[in-house]
Formats: structure tokens, C-alpha cells, sequence
């Protein structure tokens, strides 16, 4: 496996992925108009976006944890978990 080397390009290409990333985030959630855009000083001057967090947490985008739904990760080791434990009890190991 051969790394990129990690020069001026790779670093500014990085930015470039995470300013761009955000900013369909905040043209997506926030449903701006054309005019509207400009208005927004985070799409106004994108190099501000690359350090920005941005992130919402209302009922819709957290729906998870408002609504104390576990996330299928935590299901899975759970479920791996269980199977260990029966396997435990029923000495087939």
C-alpha cells in the first residue's frame, strides 16, 4: 500500500473535501435561496468552514438519541454479546 505523500497539494485538497462537505451540509439543511446564500457569512467566505463545526441538534437530525434508539453498532455487540453468553451457558465453545 503506498501512502500520498503528505505535501502542500494533500493538505490543501483535505480542506477543499471538509470546507466542501460543510457547506452542502448548511445548503442542504438550511434550504437558502440563491439571494439567501449570499447572506450567510459561512458560505460568503468558505475558507471559515475547513475549522467550523457544523451540526445540528434538533429532533429531526438527532432523531437517536431524542428518542433513546440505539445506534446499530451498539445493536450488533449486543447481539455478539448475547451469542458469547449462550454459548457460555451451553458449553459450546
Amino acid at each position: 500500500m503506498v501512502l500520498m505523500e503528505r505535501n502542500r497539494a494533500y493538505y490543501r485538497h483535505q480542506r477543499k473535501k471538509a470546507i466542501n462537505k460543510k457547506s452542502r451540509i448548511i445548503k442542504n439543511t438550511q434550504l437558502f435561496d440563491d439571494k439567501d446564500e449570499m447572506m450567510d457569512i459561512r458560505l460568503r467566505q468558505p475558507g471559515r468552514l475547513h475549522k467550523m463545526k457544523v451540526h445540528c441538534s434538533c429532533k429531526m437530525c438527532k432523531y437517536e438519541k431524542h428518542f433513546a434508539i440505539p445506534k446499530a453498532r451498539l445493536k450488533a455487540e449486543w447481539r455478539a454479546m448475547e451469542k458469547e453468553i449462550e454459548d457460555y451457558l451451553n458449553d459450546s465453545y
